[in-house]
């Protein structure tokens, strides 16, 4: 009887931990998810181009290097922000461009390098944020690390083309009046 007593005991043993690790499993994987849809969806610049033109939605791309601190700062407080993760997805492509590459990305009918195609949009220093129409026509581009706070206000700036129409000085004190109302 003692031996059944322990035989059962070690069978609902191994079937709870088998429970509760199929259980994590499946947290793990909606954890997953949810991890994925809480980040940008970052496209190589030459596909991400091809698709702001698709959809008409302006291009932002990141300029970075493997050696740049602010880059790097960029990645961890400006795109992991929630409020600039949603905002992007829902009206902005997004793509990330390693400035030193010798990788060929396919602009205007010819292939540059990463190299090339910083020099074509006037990067001087790292990060450089380029906002691009989607028909490649640069509408601006912003050197050095950018707050969360002033990033948020530049995207929906340049998105909903407010820079045709107003300073951005202006477009920041419209909508911190907004946000106080």
């Amino acid at each position: 009887m003692l031996r059944k007593s322990i035989f059962i005991g070690m069978v609902l043993i191994f079937a709870f931990a088998g429970f509760a690790f199929k259980k994590s499993s499946i947290n793990a994987g909606e954890d997953k998810k949810q991890k994925e849809s809480a980040e940008i969806q970052w496209y190589a610049f030459d596909k991400g181009l091809a698709k702001a033109q698709a959809e008409g939605k302006v291009l932002v791309v990141d300029f970075y290097t493997d050696w740049c601190h602010w880059c790097k700062e960029m990645d961890k407080q400006t795109y992991s922000e929630k409020n600039i993760i949603k905002y992007a997805s829902d009206k902005l492509i997004m793509a990330k461009l390693n400035a030193e590459t010798e990788k060929k990305y396919k602009f205007k009918e010819a292939e540059y390098s990463g190299r090339q195609l910083s020099q074509i949009f006037g990067v001087t220093g790292f990060p450089t944020t380029a906002f691009v129409k989607s028909n490649g026509e640069l509408i601006t581009a912003v050197s050095g690390f950018i707050s969360p706070e002033k990033f948020i206000h530049i995207l929906k700036y340049l998105a909903e083309n407010h820079y045709e129409t107003m300073k951005f000085d202006d477009f920041v004190k419209q909508e911190e009046a907004k946000n106080k109302s």
